[in-house]
């Protein structure tokens, strides 16, 4: 499918038809991880002990800091089609409020953490739960920037949790890194609208 016929394929579907779809798909990866947890008796996320090492605590925040800021910086510097996803980010954070974002993305941080990390990867190991991440991103596969980018940060995140045996660090750094991301694209987001309200 060509860029301008994929364009033309997101402009079909509304902001709210989008964020629907990101809770129905979370939603599921949660019972998802229930069921396969429950089969194949792996522990529940709540059994980890607490308070977690500050130091992993700190490679948790320094990567949610990090990553999203020079993603942004990339962003600016290299062409646009490197980050073309169609438009579905800007349309789903666009118009939340940041207490809409940080919900959003504390409970899509917890829900593909537990799946994915705390389960999957428990069953199926590093290498092919990242994988498995980086494929069910359907939008990227066509993106090779963009699914570099997924597939890098699946694997690190997947070492996070081999190195803290907890899905807690992960989740941390995941969910930091989509509230980061989250807030600046709803901050371009009313940055243009009050532009084009002010007549630039």
């Amino acid at each position: 499918m060509s860029q301008p016929e994929n364009k033309n394929r997101m402009e079909e579907f509304t902001s709210r038809q989008l964020l629907l779809n990101v809770y129905v798909s979370q939603g599921l990866f949660l019972v998802i991880a229930i069921g396969i947890a429950f089969f194949f008796k792996v522990p529940f996320p709540w059994s980890n002990d607490f308070p977690l090492p500050i130091s992993y605590i700190a490679f948790a925040i320094l990567t949610g800091v990090l990553f999203p800021l020079i993603s942004i910086e990339l962003k600016k510097k290299l062409p646009d089609h490197y980050f073309d996803d169609g438009g579905i980010n800007e349309k789903i954070f666009g118009p939340l409020s940041y207490t809409h974002i940080f919900v959003l993305t504390a409970l899509i941080a917890f829900a593909e953490e537990w799946l994915f990390r705390g389960v999957i990867q428990n069953l199926a190991g590093l290498v092919l739960t990242s994988v498995i991440f980086s494929t069910l991103h359907v939008r990227y596969i066509k993106k090779p920037f963009l699914f570099a980018l997924v597939t890098l940060l699946s694997f690190w995140l997947g070492v996070l949790y081999e190195i803290s045996h907890t899905i807690w660090i992960p989740f941390l750094a995941h969910f930091l890194i989509d509230f980061i991301s989250g807030c600046w694209i709803a901050g371009q987001f009313k940055k243009s609208m009050t532009n084009v309200d002010d007549g630039v």
